[in-house]
């Protein structure tokens, strides 16, 4: 186990406004047991734990630079709120995106003639390849061929810099996918 490292708010904000960047691991090692706890509690494993910490330090380290930071409590409780927020997100878009697969899943026409069978053959090979899908690709897919949205919506609401990012991410997505299906299909 790691030994825990304890500084104070103001030695922080110190060494982040000196660009000392060992101090990104220190407080990695000193809030990674609470925001563990909270994201295990809460459905998370040790990758999204990792992710978390490491963007709440990111978030961290940028407002104290741009002087957007403002110590009105501790540093640990404002890292971790950064990491709760994030996580909840995570859930949020989580969720809507289960909602969005099984929508499409209860999407049918009743009709049964051989076309609509084969359709119906095809969606579910979709479906399955879509499950095994990682989920950025997987929301990425959904926004754009289910709710139709623009490249631009895209590229906001899942943070890409900008509609190019998001095409080229579509068109990553769009590879993996087909690779998904044609295992799926040699089964």
């Amino acid at each position: 186990m790691l030994k825990r490292i304890f500084l104070s708010d103001n030695e922080v904000l110190r060494r982040i406004k000196a660009n000392d960047r060992t101090v990104l691991g220190e407080l990695y090692i000193s809030n990674e047991r609470i925001i563990s706890s909270y994201i295990k509690n809460h459905g998370g494993g040790a990758a999204d734990i990792a992710d978390l910490l490491q963007e709440a330090i990111i978030v961290l380290w940028q407002n104290v630079n741009a002087g957007r930071f403002e110590l009105s409590a501790k540093i640990s409780t404002y890292l971790f709120a950064i990491a709760k927020n994030k996580w909840m997100a995570e859930k949020r878009r989580q969720k809507k995106l289960d909602h969005n697969i099984e929508s499409l899943e209860n999407k049918t026409d009743g009709n049964n003639s051989l076309d609509n069978l084969i359709d119906d053959e095809q969606k579910l090979l979709v479906r399955e390849a879509l499950q095994k899908l990682e989920p950025p690709c997987k929301e990425l897919l959904l926004l754009f061929y289910f709710e139709e949205r623009s490249m631009n919506e895209i590229a906001e609401i899942l943070n890409f810099a900008n509609s190019n990012v998001a095409k080229a991410k579509k068109y990553q997505c769009k590879k993996a996918l087909e690779v998904l299906i044609k295992s799926i299909e040699k089964k």
